[in-house]
């Protein structure tokens, strides 16, 4: 029998290897704010069956000729389908249960996105999966550009997937959702309504929708702000100076829009899970919904 003191000992060990495999995300342990697990923690988790990791590079000639070892791909306008009319907004979450469930993810599996560094696909899959009630997800920091220069392993075979049954929750995350009423509603009840397209989106210099330029009193905060020249987010205090400087602050509820929902995702991202802010919706159906309806006002160049 081990002695009192060796048993201790690899007691000890034991507790010290399940925290260095508990996930990670942006240096905290799960459960708090930030939704990002280091390359260190994938690299040791490629052969977790839990874990399912998810290529969204646009350009799928990209995953053909590199990709993340056990990486499934999606090119997430996939995601999208027509509402009554109105092109691109989110499909069904029965549509999407059955997806994710061709894709082996059940309610259990920690789901991995990723994207050539922080660019915007991933986080539509990510905010989608919130909707449905999912809450083990996270963003692989900085991408395969980072996995690529710290020399992890890279393959172009394909995953051998089975597929499961994907249960939904009781109830869709409808809090983290905003429909085009809500925007009219709670915009006129204070709500902050932040544009995240390009600044000439949002001016209307260009555009192909029906109507040019923005919906009426919204802020513009292009998306690609909270990066920096190096394409990873800004230090946190500089980025909340920024939104503060518009009025953009934790404790106001917040919209954000952009044509039809990925930016805006990528927005709602940086809000909530990097900054902390609890009230954030994205407005899927965006500026395409929005400005079809000619009843509703726009701003921008006449």
């Amino acid at each position: 029998m081990p002695s009192r003191p060796i048993k201790k000992a690899i007691l000890l060990s034991a507790v010290v290897l399940c925290l260095s495999l508990g996930p990670t995300f942006g240096g905290q342990t799960q459960g708090q704010t930030e939704k990002l697990v280091s390359g260190e923690w994938l690299a040791a988790n490629l052969a977790n069956e839990n874990v399912r990791i998810i290529d969204t590079r646009m350009d799928i000639r990209d995953y053909w000729q590199a990709h993340i070892p056990g990486a499934l791909y999606i090119d997430t306008d996939l995601l999208r389908w027509p509402d009554h009319g109105v092109p691109g907004k989110l499909m069904s979450v029965e549509a999407l249960a059955l997806l994710l469930g061709q894709m082996g993810i059940g309610e259990n599996t920690m789901v991995v996105a990723y994207y050539d560094k922080n660019g915007y696909p991933p986080f539509y899959l990510l905010w989608a999966l919130e909707f449905t009630g999912h809450k083990n997800f996270a963003l692989l920091e900085d991408g395969i550009e980072r996995w690529r220069t710290e020399g992890r392993p890279l393959t172009q075979d394909y995953p051998k997937v089975k597929p499961i049954s994907f249960r939904l929750s009781d109830k869709p995350h409808s809090e983290i959702r905003a429909t085009l009423e809500d925007v009219l509603k709670e915009t006129k009840a204070g709500t902050v309504l932040l544009d995240v397209r390009p600044e000439d989106l949002y001016k209307g210099e260009k555009g192909a929708w029906k109507r040019k330029g923005h919906i009426k009193g919204a802020l513009s905060h292009p998306w690609a702000m909270d990066l920096g020249s190096d394409g990873g987010w800004k230090p946190k205090e500089e980025l909340l100076a920024v939104y503060a400087n518009q009025g953009v602050m934790p404790d106001r509820k917040i919209i954000v829009y952009c044509g039809q929902g990925q930016m805006a995702a990528f927005a709602y991202f940086s809000l909530k899970h990097r900054l902390g802010f609890p009230n954030v919706k994205v407005y899927d159906g965006g500026f395409s919904e929005w400005s079809a309806r000619e009843d509703l006002p726009v701003e921008g160049i006449k």
